[in-house]
This record gives structure tokens, C-alpha cells and sequence, in this order.
């Protein structure tokens, strides 16, 4: 049997992560040049945090039904 996961704990990353990546955005635009490929790595890292919290929101909705 799979265990559930920490709805609370998943929704909270999610929102937490999405609101940086809303921030890094705008940060993004007044970057010089060199910092913009740092920026771009860690926007990178948030938007694949966000794709695990969301697979693993779907696999226990899933389940669920």
C-alpha cells in the first residue's frame, strides 16, 4: 500500500514554489546578462519542484478515484 502524502505540506511547496517563480520572472527582466543564466538555473529547479508536487498531487487523486 502506497502512503499518503502530506496534502498540506503539497499544496504549501506548490504555492510557495509558483510564487517564486512569478517573482524570478520579474527579476528576470531587469537582469544584466550574466545573471540571467544563474536566474534561469534556479527558475529551471522551481519549475521541476512544481512538476513533482503536481505528479504527486495526480497519483494520489488517482488513486483516490
Amino acid at each position: 500500500m502506497t502512503e499518503a502524502p502530506d496534502l498540506r505540506r503539497l499544496y504549501h511547496d506548490l504555492a510557495s514554489k509558483c510564487a517564486s517563480l512569478k517573482s524570478a520572472v520579474q527579476i528576470l527582466r531587469d537582469s544584466p546578462p550574466e545573471e540571467k543564466k544563474e536566474l534561469l538555473s534556479l527558475m529551471t529547479e522551481a519549475a521541476n519542484a512544481i512538476v513533482k508536487c503536481l505528479s504527486e498531487l495526480d497519483r494520489y487523486y488517482n488513486l483516490k478515484n
